[in-house]
């Protein structure tokens, strides 16, 4: 798949002309008009490069430095990406300020695409060629990990805080090739084609919110097509980089319900303080069964387990069924102590 570039410009016109150059020479282009616009693109797909204008329909408040700003502070997964200026405001100065604020190229209008494609090449290359420094850098870790992550019952995927797929599992790359769960892009990058936009978007805050060693979060994946439901668990890594140095790698372990191990009751009653019908409940739901059947199943009304459903509600803390059934699989499937892995030389 090729490089994905988000375009933002307010001229119409020029926005359409840079896209149909764009798209010629071989990259997909997502197009924005306003600083809104572009932000939604940015909660459902993470670009390669960024192009933007300064100045974006006369409001001086949500303009390129606070989409720039934006990014920096609130996606570190797009640390690497690179932003570019395309704008009118060619004076010695205005280039200036761009360079100090962290702007990482500037074009001027008019355009001269030769220049903007030769630039946009140029900063891919670029970035391409510092993930692959850094893969080269932790070929003992990547073996060390290898090592634990094939002995686990579900896929795992490594990635860095980019998106930078580091290591699949062989399970993983079976789920991405019979099910099409994942997808590794043409820049390398973990992309999930056949989950919802709004499971895409959580798994990205989750993945972002994931800061310090042995921090983890356990998802529920809604699917957009009629695959088994997914369970991931996103499990915050350290590597070291040299003596002084770490940096921060991302452990993704997928697997379907259907196939991940459940907790017997009694375990889910000393974890959650739960009465056996609860805990029966809890352990249907997991298997994917609806509410209906559950209370078929136990031979029970439908009111008897919407009760129990908020008595579990109330005592795991989660407010979702979706949630219930990722936190309940999560105490079936136990994981080795992956953080004491990265201290080892």
């Amino acid at each position: 798949m090729s490089a994905c570039i988000l375009c933002i410009e307010d001229e119409i016109t020029l926005l359409n002309d840079v896209r149909d150059e764009l798209t010629t020479a071989g990259y997909r282009v997502l197009t924005a008009t306003s600083a809104n616009e572009a932000l939604v693109h940015l909660q459902t797909t993470r670009p390669d490069l960024i192009l933007c204008d300064v100045m974006l329909g006369g409001d001086s408040t949500r303009d390129g430095y606070f989409i720039h700003q934006h990014i920096r502070e609130s996606r570190p997964d797009l640390a690497d990406t690179p932003f570019l200026f395309l704008t009118a405001l060619g004076h010695r100065s205005a280039i200036i300020e761009a360079k100090r604020e962290g702007i990482d190229d500037y074009l001027v209008k008019p355009v001269d695409y030769d220049m903007l494609l030769a630039t946009i090449k140029a900063r891919l290359g670029q970035v391409a060629r510092l993930r692959d420094h850094a893969q080269r850098q932790q070929p003992n870790l990547l073996q060390r990990l290898q090592g634990i992550f094939e002995q686990l019952p579900g896929a795992v995927l490594l990635c860095d805080p980019a998106g930078q797929l580091l290591y699949a599992t062989p399970k993983a790359m079976r789920l991405s090739k019979e099910e099409g769960i994942w997808q590794r892009n043409a820049q390398g990058h973990v992309i999930w084609p056949a989950l919802s936009a709004a499971t895409t978007l959580k798994m990205q805050q989750c993945l972002n919110a994931l800061v310090a060693p042995g921090e983890r979060q356990v998802l529920a994946l809604e699917r957009t097509d009629a695959g088994s439901p997914v369970v991931a668990t996103l499990l915050c890594l350290e590597s070291p980089l040299d003596g002084e140095h770490t940096e921060r790698l991302l452990a993704i372990f997928v697997s379907s319900t259907q196939s991940r191990p459940l907790p017997g009751p009694e375990i889910l009653r000393q974890l959650f303080a739960l009465t056996p019908s609860e805990a029966a409940v809890a352990l249907l739901l997991a298997q994917g069964l609806r509410s209906e059947v559950v209370a078929s199943e136990l031979g029970v009304s439908s009111t008897t387990i919407a009760f129990h459903l908020r008595n579990l509600f109330s005592k795991t803390g989660v407010t979702r069924q979706s949630d219930l059934v990722a936190l309940i699989l999560s105490t079936g499937w136990a994981m080795p102590d992956a953080t004491s892995v990265m201290a080892k030389k």
